[in-house]
Order: C-alpha cells, then structure tokens, then sequence
C-alpha cells in the first residue's frame, strides 16, 4: 500500500488515518450487506456466516469512524495568525 500508515505493523495505528483501509471497510459491509439481503439459499449456516462476515466489516468501519472523528475533534489546532 501506498500511504504512510499502511507501512506500520500494528492495525491500531492505521485506524482512522489510512483512506485506503477506510474505502475498504465501507464498501466490503456495503457489499456483504447487499449479499445478506439477497442471499436466499436454504442452508441457514451460510446465511448466518454472511451476516457475520458484514458484522465484523461493519464493526472494522465503525471503528475506523469512530477514531477519524476522534482525531479530527481531539487534535490542538494550529494557532490562528
């Protein structure tokens, strides 16, 4: 990956700052949300497997909201001129 953060090793520091990883999150939960909706199969394991699949993607971009807006509101500003 391109971006500083992505270069890090440790998942945590990546939260919130890296754009890649946050365009990942969001779209794979909106996809596998798409999949629950549309899944209609008969074997109930498969469902359940995608509903936790897009609970995991989901709490990932949760996550990853929750600490950019943390970053955003936390941070000192620059003072004004």
């Amino acid at each position: 990956m391109s971006c500083q953060f992505c270069q890090k090793a440790w998942f945590v520091e990546k939260l919130g700052r890296c754009q890649q990883c946050m365009w990942q999150a969001n779209l794979g939960s909106l996809i596998l949300l798409a999949c629950c909706f549309s899944y209609g199969g008969e074997v109930a394991v498969y469902a359940v497997a995608l509903w936790l699949a897009f609970a995991a993607f989901a709490g990932l971009s949760l996550a990853h909201w929750i600490m950019f807006f943390y970053y955003r509101w936390s941070t000192q500003q620059p003072p004004s001129k």
